[in-house]
């Protein structure tokens, strides 16, 4: 039985000759995957680099200066794994029911499944992969690197040896541009936004402290826009993950957003504790030491000081920060959901999880448990509170509420996902650049 993966770029709004492209590109045990045309997979190997440093194809469409403007986009060979999409007429589309064992051999369920991305791109210029021994350098949605002037975005994936589909659409990174996904059996549609694409850049670029002023709408420059579609001005808006991932982009107001509430939530939890419930491996209690000030998590559901003290139970682990800072963890780990928020054995970067979404969402407390969110979206983002701005702004702007503002927010099912079991379809539609 076939599984069509429609790619479909034939309702947007773009002119019908400007040229869109999908890469679909992933791992399974075995090694690094790209689909074909056809869906079927194919290792990826140094070979691919086919396209040589500063080069690409369609840039006899452009006036020379274009083109050399065009070069730095290109920094290494690099391999062209672009679908042309239909801008017209039927869909493209192709088989996901070729990722099977018989074309994987390593493809499995769960750590196994073909995981991977669906990039869509818009304009002259592809997307750059290049192939490494162990893997590739995929495009970076920073303001230069690899693909960083290409127009595109993403869908987040992963295709098992079932036929089961999960995948959600993601602005942990950036807005490129609207994708909407959905899929038979049982899906619906995610990432339909509420406001056209330059309005929510224009709101990004009005986002209050600390995101104010800072430069997360990034340009179309002047030299390459003959390469884009017409009345367009950005290439993106990025987050505050990326931002803060480039430390000169940025100021202490962003990298210190954070830490007055992280201090505070630090003196409240030497007084009373912080439980934390994470639904996959139990309760687990954070104790500030008091000559350390070090946040240290025992095994188990202790809500006040002097419970714990009398059960007395053994140190689990330690959430220590970053350096320069050893003790607490940092106001950039909180935009990054990263270091000491990331790391560890299960329970450990379950209980960093909850932590970093509490703070990205501006709901820190005394209990976080991420197995009991009933009614817990309508208090996110609080008045007066101190969170994610840009995080609050994607969900606000979406359709059914949901959305991917930072790397933890599939907390309390707040992601943009579909769970497809027995895979029927699964459509990508491209949204409307105008208006």
């Amino acid at each position: 039985m076939t599984v069509p993966l429609t790619l479909d770029a034939t309702q947007t709004d773009l002119a019908d000759d400007v040229p869109v492209y999908a890469y679909i590109v992933g791992k399974v045990p075995d090694g690094f995957y790209r689909l074909d045309a056809t869906g079927l997979p194919q290792p990826m190997q140094l070979a691919d680099n086919a396209q040589t440093a500063g080069s690409f194809p369609g840039a006899g469409q452009l006036d020379p200066a274009v083109v050399a403007a065009l070069a730095d986009n290109y920094p290494q060979a690099w391999a062209d794994y672009s679908i042309p999409l239909a801008r017209s007429g039927p869909a493209t589309w192709i088989d996901l029911s070729q990722i099977n064992t018989a074309n994987l051999p390593s493809l499995g369920t769960g750590s196994a499944a073909f995981s991977g991305r669906i990039y869509i791109s818009v304009g002259v210029p592809r997307l750059p992969f290049t192939v490494q021994s162990g893997g590739y350098a995929a495009p970076v949605p920073y303001q230069d690197g690899p693909g960083a002037q290409c127009l595109f975005d993403w869908i987040e994936f992963s295709y098992d040896s079932d036929g089961n589909f999960n995948g959600n659409t993601t602005q942990v990174d950036q807005f490129g541009f609207t994708l909407i996904l959905d899929g038979a059996p049982g899906g619906s549609a995610q990432g339909q936004p509420m406001v056209s694409r330059d309005a929510f850049i224009a709101q990004v670029q009005a986002l209050p402290a600390p995101l104010a002023g800072q430069p997360l709408a990034i340009p179309i420059p002047a030299a390459i826009a003959p390469a884009y579609p017409t009345g367009l001005s950005w290439l993106r808006a990025i987050s505050p993950k990326t931002l803060t991932g480039d430390p000169a982009a940025y100021g202490t107001a962003v990298s210190g957003w954070f830490d007055d509430e992280i201090s505070t939530w630090y003196a409240n939890w030497q007084a009373t504790p912080l439980v934390v419930h994470d639904v996959a491996t139990g309760y687990y209690t954070g104790v500030v030491d008091p000559d350390s000030g070090v946040l240290n998590f025992y095994a188990g559901q202790y809500p006040t000081l002097a419970g714990w003290q009398a059960a007395a139970p053994p140190l689990a682990f330690a959430l220590t920060g970053a350096a320069p800072s050893t003790v607490q963890f940092a106001s950039l780990d909180v935009w990054q959901c990263n270091n000491a928020l990331a790391n560890g054995d299960a329970a450990q970067l379950n209980v960093g999880k909850n932590i970093a979404a509490a703070f990205n969402r501006g709901v820190v407390g005394y209990l976080l448990d991420d197995a009991d969110c009933s009614g817990a979206a309508a208090g996110f983002y609080p008045d007066g509170g101190t969170w994610n701005a840009w995080a609050q702004l994607t969900h606000a702007v979406s359709a059914n509420g949901l959305a991917y503002g930072f790397p933890y927010d599939d907390l309390c099912n707040q992601n943009p996902s579909i769970q497809l079991n027995g895979t029927q379809s699964v459509g990508v539609v491209l949204g409307d650049f105008y208006g």
